[in-house]
């Protein structure tokens, strides 16, 4: 698989993968090569900030090499070399905005992707998933307010940052998409 250099076409990949993956686990088939062989062109090209550590890995779910997908989970604790997921503690939204903006800077992904959690065992998916829509969105506004670099990189169509939600039952990723208020909040940036 080649690496999106494109906001538009690395989400285009992300939503194909993950409908491979669907697939894959429906029929009960392996992993496909660009999950397990990294291409020589493969780099970062989504940075993904997982609200807590999912239940599977990122480059499973969306069906890329682990080097196309730059992960963090915000939660104490360590990382995961062999996932390349590491877990940080954000203590303050500007925090959350420098790390994000530092990742950016390093790899020159075109998208971001907060993407929140739906377990496997919710008593009542409505709210459960209500829920978890209400913290990806938290974490978008945070990043659309507090990070200077971000904003400009979406202005200038660089970068898009959506929301997403891992449904644990069956592995399907629910895009939501960009922050409602997001024109309003990249005007009020200004």
């Amino acid at each position: 698989m080649h690496t999106p250099a494109e906001p538009t076409a690395a989400l285009a990949a992300l939503i194909a993968g993950n409908q491979r993956h669907m697939d894959r686990r429906a029929t009960g088939r392996a992993p496909t090569v660009s999950t397990r062989i990294p291409s020589p062109s493969a780099r970062p090209f989504v940075v993904a900030v997982e609200l807590e550590r999912l239940s599977d890995a990122l480059p499973e779910l969306f069906d890329v090499s682990p080097e196309q997908v730059h992960s963090f989970v915000l939660a104490p604790g360590s990382g995961d070399i062999r996932s390349g997921r590491f877990e940080v503690m954000v203590e303050s939204e500007v925090g959350l905005a420098r790390l994000i903006d530092g990742s950016l800077d390093a790899l020159g992904a075109p998208l971001v992707i907060v993407i929140g959690r739906l377990r496997r065992h919710s008593s009542t998916v409505e709210i459960a998933f209500r829920s978890v829509e209400d913290r990806c969105f938290g974490v978008l506004r945070q990043l659309l307010v507090e990070s200077v670099g971000l904003v400009a990189a979406i202005q200038a169509g660089r970068i898009r940052v959506i929301g997403a939600i891992v449904d644990e039952r069956d592995g399907r990723i629910h895009w939501l998409g960009e922050h409602p208020d997001q024109s309003m909040l990249l005007t009020a940036s200004r």
